[in-house]
């Protein structure tokens, strides 16, 4: 009918336990999928196919750092090994910004948090990924409602470019970058034959390498504690090293994130690459080890 019009993808909330998440960039999954079974009959030449399991596929945000108490909790519970499950919805809107329609997800698990690559010459604003994997989906029709927010929380924005390292003693004043890293957890399905939807469990937990670059101004510095960790063997669980990353405000004097980063050690150590007449800084690069993370908004803290 001529009154009924679509509506554009633009417009949409997140909610995290009642919560509005705050700057969300982009969202995608909760996707129903099935597994089907084949079966290979010798005479025909098809195959019969059924449904086996169902599930719901991940879904992905992309938030910016301002994404509310809500979300911000369930990720640092969820680096604490306090993991917890969560529900939540995403309502999509008109242009109006009415809610037309509402996918409710129950009993979620975050599997994954990307944090964006850090890099000093960068002009681009820092979002994060998380995707989370609920253990039911459901469709209801929108309530019409006004899905703008009223955010209560202080707003700050962070650029890709205002970052601190720090990692033990070594002098990190002039690390121009730090590569994008991710976070994961994978999740373990409970199959029960008298239920269609399984739960889901918390299982793994994987940290991830941090890789930065470094000017080699700074060489003759990190040379020492190289070669002890590399060459001489010190290399013992009483040599590791704190660390941190430290996301900054505009006059890049206050914090407001802290990453921190436990128990790091030296995974690998090598030299850009050398052009001749090249106009590049020159850097060598440096792996480090960690094995845990925790994060710390000040935002949400003050």
């Amino acid at each position: 009918m001529a009154d009924q019009r679509t509506y554009a993808a633009g417009r949409f909330a997140l909610n995290i336990d009642g919560t509005q998440v705050a700057f969300v960039k982009k969202f995608d999954g909760l996707s129903m999928e099935a597994d089907i079974v084949a079966n290979d009959l010798g005479p025909d030449n098809f195959q019969s196919k059924h449904v086996g399991n169902i599930k719901w596929t991940a879904g992905k945000a992309t938030v910016g750092i301002a994404m509310g108490q809500a979300l911000y909790r369930w990720i640092k519970a969820s680096f604490d090994k306090a993991q917890a499950p969560k529900n939540g919805s995403l309502i999509a809107a008109d242009f109006n910004y009415k809610a037309q329609s509402e996918l409710s997800f129950q009993n979620a698990i975050i599997t994954s948090v990307g944090f964006p690559k850090l890099d000093g010459s960068s002009k681009d604003a820092a979002y994060l990924d998380i995707e989370f994997e609920p253990e039911q989906v459901r469709w209801t029709k929108g309530d019409n409602s006004d899905i703008r927010g009223t955010y209560g929380e202080k707003q700050k924005s962070f650029l890709c470019s205002n970052f601190r390292f720090e990692m033990g003693s070594l002098p990190c004043s002039r690390v121009a970058t730090v590569d994008a890293f991710t976070w994961k957890c994978a999740v373990a399905a409970d199959q029960i034959g008298i239920f269609r939807e399984p739960t889901k469990h918390a299982s793994k937990v994987t940290t991830p390498d941090i890789k930065v670059s470094v000017s080699m101004a700074d060489f003759p510095a990190w040379e020492g504690p190289l070669k002890s960790w590399f060459v001489d063997g010190n290399h013992l669980a009483k040599d590791e090293m704190q660390g941190a990353i430290v996301m900054l405000g505009p006059n890049m004097k206050d914090e407001i994130a802290r990453i921190e980063l436990k128990n790091c050690g030296f995974k690998k150590f090598s030299k850009q690459t050398l052009e001749a007449n090249s106009e590049k800084i020159a850097r060598f690069d440096v792996e480090f080890y960690v094995e845990g993370i925790a994060l710390d908004m000040k935002l949400y803290d003050a």
